[in-house]
């Protein structure tokens, strides 16, 4: 039986937000526009993103796992994709290639 190698990362990212200081100062007009304004309104998901650069992937861990572990797996990671079929499924895993 196949077995599949199962290798997990995680990515670091570069990203830069960019906020107008009089804007800032607009959501608290009777105090002084302070710099850690910009920072919770980026810790609340509020502002949209001005840039981003891939930094690096570390591996975290890896494991070997059969078929029937793997589609397993599949389903959890890719619940959108959960209708599939088991050969669409399998068909999608074994062309692993970024350039297949």
């Amino acid at each position: 039986m196949t077995k599949y190698a199962v290798v997990t990362c995680i990515s670091m990212f570069r990203t830069r937000y960019v906020i107008p200081m009089d804007e800032l100062q607009k959501l608290n007009p009777d105090e002084e526009v302070k710099l850690i304004w910009a920072e919770d309104c980026v810790t609340l998901e509020e502002v949209k993103e001005f840039s981003q650069r891939h930094i690096t992937e570390t591996i975290i861990d890896s494991e070997l796992l059969d078929a029937n572990e793997v589609l397993k797996l599949f389903d959890q990671d890719n619940d959108y994709l959960s209708g599939w079929t088991e050969k669409e499924k399998m068909a999608w895993i074994n062309k692993w290639r970024d350039n297949d």
